[in-house]
């Protein structure tokens, strides 16, 4: 595509154009329209001129109109005819008859009419200088019966030629000014209307993952840009959202491997640092095996992490038993507990609509969350909301940053799991700390059964 094709020219540019186009479509509507009216008013203008002249030729007798009709001269002719298309009497500037006899005897039977005939004229100036030269010219004019025969006053239609041409012409040279003009100041227009989005576009290239906050400049107008530079800021608030959780998934990963990866190199440090015997090898490999299980468990979970920030998460709605599937959990997990007791309470069943396999992961998770974190006996706690029901895993260890479950320093991969198994859930996750115990509070919003 040639580089001087119109839609690689500068929006400045073709907006001005387009103003241009629109404004000569104007000017050409409007010429013509002036044009037309202006010719309707001059030959209004000329008619009323004729017909006055004939209302007043024609109240006189016949001997008087035919004297005044030889004395006019100038813009108005007249002649008086016969029924026979003889001139009884004439306008001294007109050379011959202004109608054929068939035209007379035509009018008789029509009465008055209007007419556009050309005739033969004297020049006025050269018959004021004694010379007759002869022109054709083109008059309107208006036929009365009379009862001589026919009465014909007309009157040239060059002063109004002339007039129409006069004022085509002025607006032939004034039109292609005003277009110049036009293109101007919608190029100027054009600019100014556009310095908003320039504003933007500046401010746009200096935002960066360093300048999370910052938001594209709103016009004060209720219009397209304010709307525009909204919808833009909206975009930008749904980017920073998602750089903020990736920082927040790159520092759970870190924290959740840098555990496993630092027992497996202290292992490895202590069994190659002096003679070890088979017993003791042994234990260090189990020990080993443990953390890369662990590291296999977290990877897993940082797949299921990414899936789930770019997909959603997926759930097969069934009859959950949620006092049932905390008692499983709670077996699970008693061999690791370490001599730490792990109670389930519940005041009567509750079951609801949910996804049991999901369930069991976010229990479990919040369960190995109180186990590795927390101290003292964990009390799972479950009951039944005016929503659906709660989950309440309590502990004696410290507490979170914040009441929203996401501090790095005790939450990871496996809590932001819990959150988004709450979320496909309709639900929440809340965190407190109180009287040195923590708790942990899964809301479900799935109907009981």
């Amino acid at each position: 595509m040639s580089r001087w094709h119109p839609t690689r020219w500068p929006l400045r540019t073709r907006v001005a154009l387009a103003y241009v186009a629109a404004t000569g479509v104007a000017l050409t509507v409007l010429g013509v329209f002036v044009q037309v009216r202006v010719g309707d008013a001059l030959e209004d203008r000329l008619r009323d001129t004729v017909s006055a002249e004939a209302n007043r030729l024609a109240a006189m007798s016949a001997p008087d109109r035919s004297a005044e009709v030889e004395t006019l001269g100038g813009e108005v002719h007249a002649q008086v005819l016969t029924t026979q298309g003889e001139v009884q009497s004439s306008s001294g500037l007109v050379a011959d008859p202004m109608l054929r006899p068939a035209e007379v005897r035509d009018a008789e039977r029509t009465g008055s009419s209007w007419r556009e005939v050309t005739v033969t004229i004297f020049d006025d100036d050269a018959a004021s200088e004694g010379q007759l030269e002869r022109e054709r010219e083109t008059l309107v004019l208006l036929v009365r019966p009379t009862d001589e025969g026919v009465l014909l006053v007309g009157a040239s239609r060059e002063d109004v030629d002339e007039a129409l041409a006069a004022l085509r012409n002025q607006l032939l040279v004034a039109g292609p000014l005003a277009l110049a003009v036009a293109g101007g100041l919608g190029y100027v227009v054009a600019g100014a209307g556009l310095r908003p989005i320039e504003r933007m576009r500046a401010r746009a290239a200096t935002i960066s993952s360093r300048s999370a906050g910052e938001r594209l400049p709103v016009p004060a107008a209720e219009d397209e840009l304010r709307r525009l530079a909204l919808t833009l800021n909206a975009m930008i608030e749904r980017l920073d959202d998602g750089l903020q959780r990736e920082r927040r998934f790159v520092a759970e990963a870190s924290h959740d491997l840098r555990t496993p990866l630092a027992l497996m190199l202290t292992e490895v440090e202590l069994a190659l640092a002096q003679q070890r015997t088979p017993q003791e090898l042994t234990r260090a490999l189990h020990s080993i095996h443990d953390e890369v299980r662990r590291l296999v468990a977290l990877s897993e979970a940082l797949l299921e992490r990414a899936s789930v920030e770019e997909v959603g998460l997926p759930i097969e709605a069934g009859r959950v038993d949620l006092v049932a599937l905390a008692t499983r959990v709670a077996i699970r997990f008693q061999a690791a507990a370490e001599g730490r007791a792990i109670h389930v309470t519940a005041p009567r069943a509750v079951e609801i609509q949910g996804d049991a396999t999901r369930l069991d992961r976010a229990l479990s998770n919040l369960v190995d969350n109180a186990l590795r974190h927390g101290t003292g006996a964990i009390e799972i706690e479950i009951r039944a909301s005016r929503n659906g029901a709660e989950l309440t895993v309590a502990d004696e260890g410290p507490g979170f940053a914040s009441d929203d479950a996401s501090d790095p320093a005790r939450d990871g991969v496996g809590l932001a799991i819990v959150r988004e198994i709450a979320r496909a859930h309709g639900g929440t996750v809340r965190a407190q700390h109180a009287d040195g115990r923590t708790t942990v509070r899964l809301e479900l919003a799935s109907p009981t059964m």
